[in-house]
């Protein structure tokens, strides 16, 4: 069985995502009775734990990446350090993602700057000079690269050259990567979302080259907020049953930790825009194993 954000199966018979994903619910709590071996595991230290991004610009630099934690003003220490939950990262990351902050090209929709921030163990400190590299569907649904998102086209595998969407940046000395972006849009059987990768020991040229994975994941944003956002006009080219966060499979994987505050650039105009703060914790240290498909 399938989840519409993992290595597709091709079938002779179209099915929705919607249908894949709630076969894959069901799945997910049968499993869950029983463990599962493959779940990327939560560890807790003493420590200071992730908080919200504080306001501000960040400067990524290319050359080499040795990326270093540093204690600042930005932590917001409360009572634990918990990791980020390791999640999908679905069928519609490329490698080679371009090395900018502006990954918009010519897509409409409503403007985004999402800052990652990016604490590390084993006490939660930023984490400068690790590669932030994040991708997400334009305000149709579609990932550039792809040719449609139906389960039925993913299963096809039909790419072109496109690359609207993405990009990676490094972490500056508050552990922050800057992306100027659009609001995503949505696509049949998942929930709002930007997926990311952390990247450590490897070099930032044009693309990010060797290193680790250091930690996969998925940014969410509030449910009210999503509505309002997705009535702009570019937005509405896209017609039927949304999916919403407690419907996600994903999203209950991730849990509240994973969900972007979002505030609008100019409170007295919110349409020139939104920024997005978002706050994962890895260890930097570590290749976390591949997290589970549902």
């Amino acid at each position: 069985m399938q989840n519409q954000d993992s290595a597709p199966n091709h079938t002779p018979i179209p099915v929705s995502r919607r249908q894949v994903l709630l076969g894959a619910g069901a799945a997910l709590v049968l499993a869950g009775c029983g463990g599962d071996d493959n779940s990327a595991s939560t560890t807790t230290t003493e420590a200071t734990t992730t908080g919200p991004s504080g306001p501000g610009s960040s400067t990524s630099g290319a050359g080499g990446a040795s990326s270093s934690t540093t204690a600042g003003s930005a932590t917001t220490p409360p009572a634990a350090c918990v990791l980020s939950p390791e999640l999908t990262a679905g069928p519609y990351h490329l490698d080679g993602h371009l090395n900018r902050a502006d990954i918009r090209e010519d897509r409409d929709g409503t403007l985004l700057e999402f800052r990652v921030k990016v604490l590390a163990l084993p006490d939660c400190a930023p984490l400068a000079g690790a590669a932030v590299d994040i991708w997400q569907c334009d305000a149709g649904g579609e990932y550039s690269g792809f040719n449609g998102n139906s389960l039925e086209e993913t299963g096809a595998q039909g790419t072109n050259d496109k690359r609207y969407l993405r990009g990676v940046q490094l972490t500056d000395d508050e552990g922050v990567a800057t992306f100027t972006t659009i609001f995503p849009g949505w696509y049949e059987g998942r929930t709002v979302h930007i997926h990311l990768k952390v990247l450590e020991g490897g070099t930032l040229g044009d693309t990010w080259t060797g290193g680790h994975v250091a930690h996969v994941g998925q940014a969410f944003f509030d449910e009210d907020q999503t509505a309002e956002m997705l009535t702009a006009d570019a937005y509405l080219i896209h017609t039927g049953d949304r999916t919403r966060n407690e419907e996600d499979s994903i999203f209950n994987q991730a849990g509240p930790g994973a969900m972007t505050t979002l505030t609008p650039l100019d409170p007295s105009d919110p349409a020139k825009g939104y920024r997005g703060e978002f706050t994962c914790m890895v260890d930097p240290k570590a290749t976390p194993p591949e997290a589970p498909l549902f």
